[in-house]
């Protein structure tokens, strides 16, 4: 018969593979990058603004997706213009 502490002690054991499998499986990848500028793939106005902006949230929660920049300056360089509200 197997007692509680026992089955505590197998429960840790299978919680720790299971951090190291993940830390294996993650080895070597990049971490995603966070962008800091969005735009709209359909926005004709061709506008990006900050990930926190209150106009990205509506796009940004649709299905269309959202193209994403580092630098206010690839959004220039891209073609779109700064929000009025939040971007610089």
């Amino acid at each position: 018969m197997i007692q509680d502490r026992e089955v505590k002690s197998l429960w840790d054991a299978v919680e720790d593979l299971g951090r190291r499998v993940a830390e294996l499986e993650g080895a070597g990848r990049e971490s995603p990058t966070q962008f800091d500028y969005v735009a709209s793939p359909t926005s004709k106005r061709r506008t990006f603004h900050n990930r926190d902006c209150k106009f990205a949230g509506s796009f940004m929660q649709g299905g269309n997706g959202f193209r994403e920049f580092r630098t206010p300056e690839e959004a220039v360089a891209a073609g779109m213009v700064p929000c009025k509200s939040c971007a610089p």
